[in-house]
């Protein structure tokens, strides 16, 4: 394999709406950089298209979120950004690739918010310092982010595939935290802290981003829904709307 030296990876599998939003997730970054390239990680047979410079099929595993840790160990990059699929691109991010002559990793933290059972999370804050979120992982072929990154793989992938869902204990987040603290308090991994107001902004934030002013900062949106056709979000919205009147 003919290593490249800077790159975006894509992971999705199991449904081919993840293939749909990992295609929408790849347009939106080929937009604003057009000459990098990007590779997807599947489960299933992808045409590569115009979104994808390279495809890589792999059934080696029980549930596709274990793709994602697969993808990372076998990025064709010397310097890696791997993005959930659910994700739009909304800037040039390439000053991310130049922060790794410094660092093995980069990531982001969770949006701190109160998580009420069954209802919309409310924003408390940009920053959950207890919890770094695994929809965004900035990489270098280093020894150190390799042994990370293995680590993670190591303990996720001893989870059977039907008790896999992710938001939960289950999910690959939980074991990413436990491998990142473990691995920042007995390892020489230099970590970066990037502001997921700019580079991971989950849905929850996204309104005060736009009360402090600094939505048009924001270069990777992160929240489920992103393709879908804006006709189809309004006919969502008035039937939330109309539900909501009628339990009044």
């Amino acid at each position: 394999m003919e290593q490249q030296k800077v790159g975006v990876i894509f992971c999705a599998g199991g449904k081919t709406r993840y293939i749909d939003e990992a295609r929408f997730a790849a347009r939106s970054v080929k937009k604003h950089m057009p000459d990098l390239p990007i590779a997807l990680f599947t489960d299933q047979p992808v045409n590569k298209g115009r979104e994808f410079d390279l495809v890589f099929e792999s059934h080696d595993y029980d549930h596709p979120q274990k793709l994602k840790m697969h993808g990372m160990l076998h990025s064709p990059f010397e310097r890696t950004l791997y993005i959930d699929s659910d994700t739009l691109t909304q800037g040039d991010f390439t000053e991310l690739f130049g922060f790794l002559d410094f660092y093995d990793i980069g990531i982001t933290h969770r949006v701190k918010c109160k998580w009420p059972p069954n209802s919309t999370p409310v924003f408390i804050d940009y920053v959950d310092s207890d919890c770094v979120q695994g929809g965004f992982l900035l990489f270098k072929k280093s020894e150190a982010a390799r042994a990370f990154i293995q680590d993670w793989a190591d303990e996720f992938f001893q989870t059977p595939g039907h008790l896999i869902q992710p938001g939960t204990e289950y999910g690959d987040q939980v074991v990413m935290n436990r491998v990142y603290k473990r691995r920042a308090e007995t390892s020489n991994i230099q970590v970066l802290l990037l502001p997921n107001k700019i580079y991971n902004a989950r849905p929850w934030m996204w309104d005060q981003l736009k009360k402090d002013g600094i939505w048009s900062q924001t270069k990777i949106l992160h929240a489920h829904g992103l393709n879908t056709p804006p006709h189809i979000k309004v006919m969502k919205k008035i039937k939330h709307r109309l539900t909501q009147g009628i339990q009044r």
